[in-house]
């Protein structure tokens, strides 16, 4: 958890657009400035936040909103490859390719190197290290970036917590169904990485753990710009991957497969979501004051 825990320091402004509308009214000293807030945050040193959000964009993680992103992103998600053009396909077809040729001429001998540098310490240590691809770590860390995005009025750690459990839902579905549907024999069944038995349940294909692991990274690390920050969260996940191969439970290819499905959906949906919000967002209006009287604003 201390590798996380430091992720929780990092507070990001949220900037704002406005175009004040003066009304016709005496002045408030103790009604805010827009116009200075503005200028003020023009002249800030630039927050670690990709995308900054207006104040009060991010939902309630207990609220219909809520449901909806997750609604929508699960939607997104499905309907995705649809939208593909052939570029895309392309892409799709070399990564598909380059899993097989993983698992056709690596899995065999990664499994067995992996196999023969096992150690009580060596146990030990991946055993610790693998529990952050599950749900046991993954969310005491979302719910320390929501408490600290409260307390802090952090819209950006806030929406990392709730862009996190979504997207985990989503892949966890998505990584289910695939294991599901493949049937691959796990290296522990004592059977060799060419095993398929569909629909019967061996479901080594996708590795869950890796999934969940490269899902919070990708969101983290799509929502911070610093660079030790997604050093972090990608190192953890890859030795999630690593852990998995170690203890026998995965083959290479099942690993990789997991960190592609968790990256790229987790990723994606950080995007997804911030122009969700952003559209939400628009035309909200702002009351304060110019000094001279009374203004609304509307930020884009």
């Amino acid at each position: 958890m201390k590798f996380f825990t430091l992720i929780l320091l990092i507070a990001s402004g949220a900037c704002r657009a406005a175009d004040p509308v003066v009304l016709d009214a005496g002045a408030d000293a103790w009604l805010a400035d827009p116009v200075g807030e503005t200028l003020a945050q023009a002249s800030a040193p630039a927050s670690t936040a990709t995308s900054p959000l207006r104040s009060g964009t991010v939902e309630n993680p207990i609220s219909i909103a809520y449901l909806k992103i997750i609604g929508k992103d699960a939607l997104e998600t499905a309907t995705e490859p649809l939208r593909w053009d052939s570029d895309d396909w392309r892409e799709a077809g070399l990564i598909g390719g380059g899993l097989l040729l993983t698992g056709a001429l690596l899995d065999k001998p990664i499994h067995d190197a992996a196999q023969r540098n096992r150690s009580t310490s060596s146990d030990r240590f991946f055993r610790d290290i693998q529990k952050f691809g599950t749900k046991q770590y993954g969310l005491p860390v979302l719910a320390g970036f929501y408490a600290y995005g409260a307390f802090a009025d952090d819209d950006n750690a806030k929406a990392t917590a709730l862009d996190g459990f979504a997207a985990s839902l989503i892949t966890s579905f998505v990584t289910s169904t695939i294991k599901g549907a493949v049937g691959r024999a796990r290296p522990n069944t004592g059977l060799g990485p060419g095993q398929y038995h569909p629909f019967k349940g061996d479901e080594a294909f996708p590795s869950g753990h890796t999934t969940g692991a490269f899902t919070f990274a990708a969101v983290i690390a799509a929502h911070y710009d610093d660079v030790w920050v997604d050093t972090t969260a990608y190192t953890i996940a890859s030795l999630v991957g690593v852990a998995r191969i170690h203890l026998n439970a995965h083959w290479a290819s099942d690993v990789v497969a997991g960190g592609l499905i968790g990256g790229l959906i987790g990723h994606h949906l950080v995007e997804f979501n911030r122009r969700l919000r952003a559209e939400g967002s628009s035309f909200v209006p702002t009351f304060g004051s110019d000094g001279n009287g009374l203004t609304l604003s509307w930020a884009f």
